[in-house]
């Protein structure tokens, strides 16, 4: 595959001849995994029923890699820091860019293939195992904001000149359009001050997120629809105030329009930030 350059955590791999890491291969970037249901043959009869909707399992690939240095203590130095990161529990972000065009996965290293290096200043051929539990490789993220609803200023009467004309309204609606070829989760970033709590509402499916509790002027609520999680402050779990969970995703070609309003009172300037990225089979 033709590529700029591939990120795996903090260290970038490019295509250049240059000293330090350099890209060679990534198999399978581009394939879907098997599919995990099960074929039911038709007893007595040709073919098989129709399985339905299929969730796909997880990705597997192979990054081939390679370090070019002057010093042997160097290049020990580099795959020390490129074996460390498998050590980690959580998973690492990788990141692949072709003809500047960026797709990301989260992927866990499974094994690292390093030959022999015999005193050697270089070392070619590393090959990197990675999986990605979500097969699912996503685009650059977009993020849009709205604050509650509010109407707009009118104009005075009697009219006189210069016209002077109100402020704008706020429509209180945010929106995130899936350019990708597989459904996308977004993610809801919502500021107080509300008393009362929230209400999310996708406009296109009637699908709704009510959070009821009060969120302070300097507290947010992270909600997310990939994993349907909500955290106060980024940290912890209030999922239980959700009194509509109807969580969505945003199918591909789709656009979704979220219409935000408040439970009750309104302290400050609340704010959502809609977030997602285009999604790709």
């Amino acid at each position: 595959m033709s590529l700029d350059a591939v990120q795996l955590g903090d260290i970038t791999f490019d295509g250049s001849d240059s000293k330090g890491w350099i890209f060679q291969s990534l198999d399978a970037w581009h394939s879907l995994p098997e599919s995990k249901a099960e074929i039911s043959e038709r007893p007595k009869a040709h073919g098989a029923f129709d399985v339905g909707t299929d969730w796909r399992q997880s990705a597997a690939f192979v990054l081939t890699v390679a370090y070019l240095s002057d010093s042997y203590t160097e290049t020990v130095a580099a795959i020390r820091a490129l074996t460390g990161l498998a050590q980690t529990d959580a998973l690492i972000t990788m990141s692949v860019s072709e003809e500047s065009v960026v797709t990301t996965r989260q992927v866990s290293i499974r094994r690292i293939d390093v030959p022999d290096l015999h005193d050697a200043t270089s070392v070619g051929s590393i090959a990197i195992d990675l999986l990605a539990p979500d097969p699912v490789a996503y685009g650059v993220e977009s993020s849009v904001s709205t604050g509650l609803p509010a109407p707009g200023g009118g104009v005075a009467f009697p009219v006189g000149f210069p016209v002077g004309f109100g402020a704008a309204g706020v429509d209180g609606r945010a929106r995130f359009t899936n350019d990708g070829t597989a459904p996308a989760p977004v993610r809801f970033r919502v500021s107080g001050g509300l008393p009362d709590g929230f209400s999310l509402r996708c406009v296109e499916t009637g699908d709704a997120l009510t959070f009821r509790r009060p969120v302070a002027s300097d507290d947010y609520v992270l909600l997310d629809s990939s994993d349907g999680s909500a955290l106060l402050n980024g940290v912890s779990p209030v999922s239980g105030y959700l009194t509509d969970d109807d969580w969505w995703q945003v199918g591909p070609g789709e656009t979704c329009t979220v219409q935000f309003t408040s439970l009750g009172g309104v302290q400050g300037s609340p704010l959502l930030v809609l977030s997602g990225s285009p999604a790709y089979f």
